[in-house]
């Protein structure tokens, strides 16, 4: 089960990679923080652990003060490992593009449920924003996004939240036509967690053993175990579709058509 917030992992600046059923950690940029996350048998509370991680925390936070990068561009090639680029978007720069958003007053008189009962359950990597591969209006959808696009346990909470929250402000379910739409998409940085199914039968909340059900390397048929988990769980008359995303071509094709929950 997931850990509760007050146990999460918290960042260090070991320099270490290694992934077993004890130990997680995801190795960033030079100079960056290293996430780890502790098993039963792994954890570090020492006051010298304490004391390492909290100066690492400073060292980042200066080193970031200390940048000269122009937002918007790179640095050189010898400057980041290999795959990494040096942009660094800041608050400024956010709140500059915010304040032309703002001018625009597409925000004004939206509501809280999506105008076009849309649903949309999609992957974080940033090469697949639903807004932009499907073209989507600031309102038009609710979007759920975590590794990959699954439909988790933790998914499946999402949305049993979010319809307590429609019933709060409305009074009842919401719309009854309501579609929800499983996007999964090509080259999906998950499948290279297949070596550690640990890993992955924690963030699926299964056995090891059970983990070739989700068919975790193949987008077609994990958006097809996906929908069908919703139509497992979502109330009757509500549709359910599955579609993945080409990264190469930025074409979709509709593995699972939408159709109607059964009652």
């Amino acid at each position: 089960m997931p850990k509760p917030w007050h146990n999460a992992p918290q960042a260090t600046t070991t320099a270490t990679t290694r992934v077993d059923s004890d130990t997680f950690r995801t190795d960033f940029p030079a100079g960056g923080l290293i996430l780890r996350g502790f098993g039963a048998s792994g954890r570090e509370g020492s006051a010298r652990s304490h004391r390492s991680r909290v100066a690492g925390e400073a060292a980042a936070s200066q080193d970031w003060r200390q940048r000269e990068v122009p937002v918007g561009v790179a640095r050189g090639p010898d400057s980041e490992p290999d795959g990494v680029t040096g942009t660094v978007i800041d608050t400024d720069e956010l709140a500059k593009r915010n304040a032309g958003f703002a001018d625009g007053g597409s925000f004004a008189n939206l509501k809280l449920l999506p105008s076009g009962s849309l649903t949309v359950i999609g992957c974080v990597d940033p090469r697949v924003d639903p807004s932009d591969v499907l073209g989507l209006k600031l309102g038009e959808a609710a979007v759920i996004r975590n590794v990959g696009g699954r439909v988790t346990p933790a998914t499946l909470r999402t949305l049993g939240m979010l319809s307590k929250v429609v019933r709060a402000r409305t009074g009842g379910p919401g719309p009854g036509d309501n579609h929800y739409a499983v996007l999964h998409h090509t080259d999906c940085g998950i499948t290279d967690l297949v070596a550690f199914p640990e890993v992955l039968a924690d963030y699926f909340e299964v056995p090891a053993g059970d983990l070739d059900a989700q068919a975790v390397t193949d987008p077609v048929a994990a958006v097809r175990v996906d929908v069908e988990t919703l139509k497992q769980k979502l109330r009757a008359g509500v549709f359910v579709s599955g579609l993945v995303y080409d990264v190469a071509t930025g074409l979709i094709d509709v593995v699972v058509p939408p159709a109607r929950v059964a009652a």
